[in-house]
């Protein structure tokens, strides 16, 4: 609140300075005792459909994003806490997509924990960055790699749950707020146009996250390309989103 106020005297400031012939100088306490207009805010979760821009517009088979706030809210009796994060997207890699004629470097190659088999040099790097990846064949039955050379029948999160595509969401293993298990709602329309959901339940940690992170489960998918490309999915449009607003009721 205190730095909104000196961003206002700064602009009152400047205004003063620029205009000293305009008019009477605007002191802090005028600006402090400058009462709350309600006029040009939003009512309710209807109003948005005016300002929505078309490309936000929902899928095909999910609901407008404004339908889905004012169910959300409906729902609860008690106003949830609103906490600030940013999101990104991690995927579980297919083996299938990381083919020479797009690019990738099928080289052989195994991870350090790996002995019985090598896989391509890109897939490879996909999967220990992503903890998971799709085999193409499977290893005894299992079909999945994981990023330290073992073989599994499902995906793994970090309680010996089974991650959901597009549900599940990994955080920073010390993030106070968000316990596995936890149900939130992450309120971000190009996120919902995108995973057809806002309610994400925490599922994962991840050392390399930061604590004001929120990493969303896509599922399995080939990669979007080779180069840094190799680490987004290909078929996801999102790839990070700011200042997303998420909802956590306790």
């Amino acid at each position: 609140m205190l730095r909104y106020l000196l961003l206002l005297l700064g602009l009152a400031t400047g205004f003063q300075t620029a205009h000293a012939e305009a008019g009477p100088k605007v002191t802090w306490q005028e600006i402090l005792a400058t009462p709350v207009v309600n006029e040009g805010l939003l009512d309710d979760a209807e109003s948005f459909t005016d300002i929505v821009p078309p490309r936000f517009v929902a899928k095909e088979g999910i609901r407008p994003f404004t339908d889905v706030l004012k169910a959300v809210y409906e729902t609860f009796e008690n106003p949830p806490e609103t906490h600030y994060f940013f999101c990104t997207v991690y995927y579980t890699p297919q083996e299938k997509g990381f083919v020479e004629s797009r690019g990738f470097n099928e080289a052989p190659d195994s991870l350090r924990a790996l002995r019985s088999r090598k896989f391509g040099t890109d897939f490879l790097k996909a999967t220990y960055v992503e903890g998971f990846g799709r085999l193409k064949t499977p290893e005894n039955g299992r079909n999945y790699l994981s990023y330290d050379g073992k073989f599994h029948n499902r995906i793994l999160g970090n309680h010996n749950n089974t991650l959901l595509p597009r549900e599940s969401i990994a955080v920073h293993r010390g993030n106070p707020l968000l316990a596995s298990g936890r149900r939130v709602w992450v309120m971000d329309h190009e996120i919902y146009n995108e995973f057809g959901a806002v309610r994400m339940e925490v599922g994962d940690t991840g050392g390399g996250l930061y604590k004001s992170q929120i990493d969303l489960y896509w599922g399995e998918d080939d990669p979007l390309g080779p180069g840094i490309d190799v680490w987004r999915p290909a078929s996801c449009d999102v790839a990070v989103r700011w200042i997303v607003p998420v909802l956590i009721w306790k």
